[in-house]
């Protein structure tokens, strides 16, 4: 996986379950946030894509969870993009924990742009298609 991007996030007591470790359902919070991370790092901001009303959209989720998380600690999520079309790609995303660099879990969505005002998909402008094929 070539990355384009890495974040780092703090596990939050709030985000554990019953068992006392990060509930799985954390785990896509994190991963989306570290998406969205990586988009604004080459211009891309969210808040464009609100003004423009565009936006990805996930079409497929697969994560294979390795290790569990626990408080206190952070996670750092290495994120990248293959297979980009104008319209569609896939994004690898691989999240480590901190304190001792273990992967915990490994990640891969495929993913579309969408306009949301005309509902269907949208064409990425090539400047940031450029930047997600060469990153």
């Amino acid at each position: 996986m070539i990355v384009t991007h890495t974040t780092e996030i703090p596990v939050l007591w709030s985000h554990l379950d019953a068992n006392g470790h990060v509930n799985n359902g954390v785990y896509q919070a994190y991963l989306d946030e570290a998406r969205m991370q990586a988009l604004e790092k080459i211009g891309f901001s969210i808040r464009e894509m609100r003004e423009n009303l565009v936006g990805p959209v996930v079409l497929k989720a697969e994560l294979n969870y390795h290790k569990p998380l626990n408080h206190p600690d952070s996670v750092r999520i290495e994120t990248g993009f293959r297979d980009m079309t104008v319209v569609r790609g896939t994004v690898l995303q691989n999240m480590y924990r901190v304190s001792d660099g273990v992967l915990v879990c490994e990640a891969i969505f495929s993913a579309l742009f969408f306009d949301f005002a005309k509902k269907r998909p949208w064409k990425i402008p090539k400047h940031f298609f450029d930047q997600l094929t060469t990153a």
